[in-house]
């Protein structure tokens, strides 16, 4: 009996062992809460990333991430300006809503962001913003613990040390390197057995288009003339931040593993290039503005190599990881789709659904050198038509994204019962509880002269 009852004894201490050393090795593994990582990049267009099939090998890192995971190529933003747009991202509502509608505008405490979601899970959350736009000052703190929007002045794109005689106290922006190694120094200090929230914002590929020299040298201008040296350049920005890009992620790996993380990139709006007579962003709603890039990557759950068809947009971003994640809203009124069920069992986005854009509102006294950015600018994609309107600038148009991807052809005369359908269905959306926001926030001088030093119309 006491061989027996030894015998016994010892198979349960080895059970309780081999259960100890499960509990060690097993990764901060299946039923913990995974890290999330969000990256945002700054004015990239999504038709210049060669993961979604630019012909210029842009993005070979995020092309490696997008193996694994899922991307969307008919992704938007709601509107092309850096403040409203990662509003949306963090709290899942259009800007109309959520009430930034341009740079120097605050994001209220009333708006509920992610990072306060997770934090109120337990989430360690940390954020390294790289531009004037998303100081703290704007409201993009709230839920994060660490927040570094510290700009110094040596490194900067731009100039900072004054502006029209105004003295500045910081840079306007930082660069990829520097936000990277301030990002990896954050993560180093998270407790491994806390999951993270990670947000790291790069602004590189925004104007003015200043490669280092090694990625410059791998984009040589195609064609001649001042454009196609800014669009090599601009392609180069858009490298040298994918590269830092995998710098982080490589960090990221080696102090926690990505293996059970999720994450998410995409970019905030694109840029004109002077498809529609306009170099930058923020004056019109063309595609090459608002279609932006969007993939994410959880090999958990996420199907890999995938590429969604469906019209998806940033609102989307909020309620996807929340749905991915199994958690609650909490306070956040979410006003986006979550894509879990298409990125975990393939279910599909309906194809007609409606997508709404909103430009920032133009006073008369504020005009862009060309062409002129008066009052509202508004538009709807719906399945493969997209209706633009303007009221102030004489702008009513509608396209088939189908047959016509870059808006060459205005089919209004054409086809005006189909305008006339958007734009009763846009006038419908514009004219609810919320819609007209004209009014202004207050911003200070200084602030006012960093933006329009950053190239924002103020």
């Amino acid at each position: 009996m006491r061989v027996v009852a030894g015998l016994v004894v010892a198979l349960v201490v080895l059970a309780a062992l081999g259960w100890l050393r499960a509990q060690r090795t097993a990764p901060e593994n299946a039923a913990a809460p995974p890290d999330v990582v969000l990256l945002t990049l700054d004015t990239t267009r999504g038709d210049h990333c060669s993961f979604l099939g630019y012909p210029r090998e842009t993005t070979p890192r995020l092309a490696a991430v997008a193996r694994e995971g899922a991307s969307f190529i008919a992704a938007y933003t709601p509107t092309p300006s850096t403040a409203p747009s990662h509003a949306t991202f963090l709290t899942g509502t259009h800007p109309r809503t959520h009430g930034v509608l341009r740079n120097g505008w605050s994001l209220g405490p009333e708006a509920a962001t992610l990072a306060e979601t997770l934090a109120m899970d337990g989430y360690v959350a940390g954020a390294i913003v790289s531009a004037f736009p998303l100081e703290r000052r704007f409201g993009f703190a709230q839920g994060f613990g660490h927040y570094d929007d510290e700009f110094p002045r040596d490194g900067a794109s731009f100039d900072p040390r004054e502006f029209d005689g105004i003295p500045l106290d910081q840079g306007f922006d930082r660069r990829a390197q520097a936000t990277t190694d301030r990002a990896l120094r954050w993560v180093a200090t998270v407790p491994r057995n806390r999951p993270m929230l990670l947000w790291v914002h790069y602004y590189d590929p925004h104007a003015p288009y200043d490669p280092p020299p090694r990625h410059r040298g791998l984009f040589p201008p195609v064609g001649t003339g001042p454009l196609a040296r800014k669009v090599a350049r601009y392609d180069a920005e858009i490298h040298f931040a994918d590269d830092e890009i995998g710098r982080l992620l490589d960090g990221v790996d080696r102090m926690r593993s990505l293996e059970h993380a999720l994450l998410v990139v995409a970019t905030d709006h694109g840029e004109g290039l002077m498809q529609h007579g306009w170099l930058e962003h923020g004056v019109d709603l063309y595609e090459e503005q608002v279609r932006v890039a969007l993939l994410l990557r959880w090999p958990a759950r996420i199907v890999p190599a995938q590429a969604p068809a469906a019209p998806v947009t940033l609102t989307d971003v909020a309620p996807t990881v929340l749905g991915l994640l199994g958690l609650p809203p909490g306070a956040m009124r979410l006003e986006g789709r979550d894509l879990s069920p298409l990125l975990v069992r393939g279910e599909e986005v309906p194809p007609e659904r409606a997508l709404f854009f909103q430009r920032r509102f133009y006073t008369t006294t504020e005009r862009a050198e060309r062409p002129v950015a008066q009052g509202d600018m508004t538009a709807v994609r719906a399945g493969r038509w997209k209706y633009v309107e303007a009221p102030e600038q004489g702008v009513r148009q509608l396209f088939d994204l189908a047959a016509d991807p870059g808006e060459t052809r205005d089919l209004v005369g054409q086809l005006p019962a189909r305008a006339n359908e958007l734009a009763a269905l846009l006038h419908t959306w514009h004219e609810a509880p919320g819609g007209r926001v004209t009014a202004e926030q207050p911003i200070s001088d200084d602030d006012r002269k960093r933006l329009r030093a950053l190239g924002y119309l103020y």
